[in-house]
């Protein structure tokens, strides 16, 4: 089914998809596709771009226009010709099951700054996936945890630095402490830090989170100022106290607890 020819002499009302009685008005546009409007109201067809890529056969799925580049889509890296420096593979993992090939791609475009994708694997499942890139990796930059880098010879993969102190208890103020605990700060700076002395029959972290060194083989102290020796309710760490480990300072005027940096520094 065809529909009437209209001619866009002058567009005023932009894009109009009311019914309107009598038909549509010539000076409103219902839809445009592959072509613009200029300034002087004259319907002008969008040049298009030329792009020659030969891809892995069979094993790239979809294809969309990000970030200056065509992306295409595969559950695992795939080799790019270098002769083809505007076409990226983004990889896609079923959650579950790494090996699991894509079937199709449902939808792929650009969402709040990212590549928002919607795969089907050949199993039947669909995904949704919010492809966030980071910065290109550089040698001697420092790197904080969380970073999100990619290759400088892309792969279609992006890398997120993990401190690996996930393992650890966060800091929390008025919390017995022994020699060998081990302790990550609020804001993970890619180190832990284990006691290596303590003063006085209970001592504890203090009211007030110290500073971090992140140098290697640097001491921190942190002060507990406890003037009585009546319990002090602990924050809840998540943890259970080992047996041996008293419930406040015993004696007057309180005590430290320092802290050796284990130089956990990621590169």
């Amino acid at each position: 089914m065809t529909g009437r020819i209209v001619t866009l002499n002058a567009a005023k009302g932009g894009i109009n998809r009311l019914r309107v009685k009598g038909g549509a008005d010539p000076s409103t546009l219902y839809d445009l596709v592959n072509g613009y409007v200029d300034q002087a109201g004259v319907s002008r067809s969008r040049p298009g771009t030329k792009n020659k890529a030969t891809l892995p056969t069979g094993a790239t799925k979809g294809m969309c226009a990000y970030d200056g580049k065509l992306i295409v889509f595969s559950h695992e890296p795939q080799t790019i010709p270098a002769s083809t420096p505007t076409v990226e593979c983004e990889v896609l993992k079923h959650p579950s099951t790494a090996d699991l090939p894509i079937k199709e791609i449902h939808f792929a475009g650009p969402y709040l700054g990212y590549l928002y994708v919607v795969p089907e694997f050949v199993n039947g499942d669909v995904f949704h996936y919010w492809l966030q890139r980071g910065t290109t990796w550089e040698p001697g930059k420092v790197y904080l945890p969380g970073a999100l880098v990619t290759p400088t010879d892309p792969n279609g993969i992006a890398y997120q630095l993990d401190s690996g102190t996930e393992q650890f208890a966060v800091w929390v103020r008025n919390i017995a402490r022994a020699v060998g605990d081990k302790v990550v700060p609020t804001v993970d700076n890619g180190y832990y830090y284990t006691v290596t002395d303590v003063f006085g029959p209970a001592p504890r972290s203090g009211a007030i989170e110290p500073t971090w060194p992140t140098s290697p083989g640097a001491t921190v102290f942190e002060d507990s100022d406890v003037a009585n020796p009546t319990p002090v309710p602990g924050e809840q760490s998540g943890n259970q106290l080992p047996p041996d480990v008293t419930e406040r300072y015993g004696s007057v005027g309180g005590g430290s607890s320092p802290w050796r940096n284990l130089n956990r520094e990621i590169e």
